[in-house]
């Protein structure tokens, strides 16, 4: 399916399904929805054939906002096409999904900049035509890195090896017994180190995702699985708290994990520099930069020169540019 087509010859017969499941009927208890988006089947209708950002995209530079108008229109213009006058959508549920698909994008190219630099490290030959090598990156086998996206409400420490979990959770034992927890929330992306040598099962990370069809988002929605008690205390690089749009009171949440995050896994686990990135895809609706130049905490605790606890905000404006930024990164994760 191309990127634009033409609905009223493809919509009756979609092989991915409608992009809106008809609600009128079957009616959702105590709300007014008429139509539910079906937001895989209209991903597939938009990018079947390419992964945004990346080597296979014919126009790799567009912007994010290029991709989401496409995506939105075709979605409901294949509403309008299969339920004609009697479709409507709320402005409110299309800006959910957007803020979905907005993250796919993100962790789509993430995954393939990731993916040329494994290939890299293997072989000694960058291969990527549309992300470029970081300068100084030296191929090193030893030193190939996994970013996957997570799910709402995952469990991060369930990455670490068995015995490393088990540390976490003692830690967190003591806490539940003076009536405290750690409040552990789940960022949206990770990266980490992969294990060397590389398992079987886990050379996925070594190739590119081509798309987000259906196989490709199932690829990128459970990537994580795989990595499950496989990751060692130095093995959690960064994470990338993703978000679409900017208001006050969402901010703080990623000030929270970059500061739970560091003391994990530098306190506790004893683990190396642990970095922490904000992708913002607008500024606009809150006082941003000000918000995320806070201080880290145990940069606080431990004396000497204070760090942030957000060490990159990011204005992501394309999936190709944030993905290489991140990139240019990796060669500072030296262990």
């Amino acid at each position: 399916m191309p990127f634009s087509f033409d609905h009223a010859e493809v919509c009756k017969n979609c092989p991915f399904g409608k992009c809106f499941e008809d609600r009128r009927v079957n009616v959702v208890r105590g709300r007014d929805t008429k139509f539910r988006f079906r937001q895989t089947a209209a991903m597939n209708c938009t990018f079947a054939e390419f992964m945004p950002g990346s080597d296979n995209d014919p126009e790799p530079a567009r912007k994010y906002k290029e991709y989401l108008d496409q995506f939105t229109s075709n979605a409901t213009e294949a509403g309008r096409t299969l339920f004609a006058e009697g479709f409507d959508v709320k402005t409110s549920a299309i800006a959910k999904v957007e803020g979905d698909v907005f993250e796919l994008l993100e962790a789509g190219a993430l995954w393939n900049a990731a993916a040329a630099w494994n290939g890299f490290m293997d072989t000694g030959e960058w291969k990527s035509k549309n992300f470029s090598k970081p300068p100084t990156a030296v191929p090193t086998p030893t030193r190939k890195i996994a970013v996957v996206k997570l799910p709402r409400g995952y469990d991060a420490t369930k990455l670490f090896l068995p015995e490393i979990r088990q540390g976490i959770l003692a830690h967190e034992a003591a806490l539940n017994m003076q009536g405290l927890a750690l409040g552990l929330s789940s960022p949206d992306i990770v990266g980490v180190r992969l294990p060397y040598p590389l398992p079987e099962d886990l050379i996925c990370f070594t190739k590119n995702a081509e798309s987000l069809s259906v196989e490709n988002l199932e690829k990128l929605e459970g990537a994580y699985k795989k990595l499950e008690g496989k990751i060692d205390s130095t093995g959690f690089l960064f994470a990338v708290a993703v978000k679409r749009t900017t208001r006050s009171d969402r901010l703080y949440q990623p000030l929270f994990e970059a500061n739970v995050l560091k003391y994990l896994i530098e306190v506790v686990l004893k683990g190396a520099a642990f970095r922490f990135y904000a992708h913002l895809n607008s500024f606009e609706g809150a006082d941003v930069v000000r918000h995320y130049k806070a201080a880290s905490l145990i940069s606080l605790a431990r004396g000497g020169t204070p760090t942030k606890a957000v060490d990159v905000l990011y204005l992501a404006e394309s999936p190709r540019d944030s993905a290489q930024s991140v990139l240019n990164d990796f060669p500072l994760f030296h262990i």
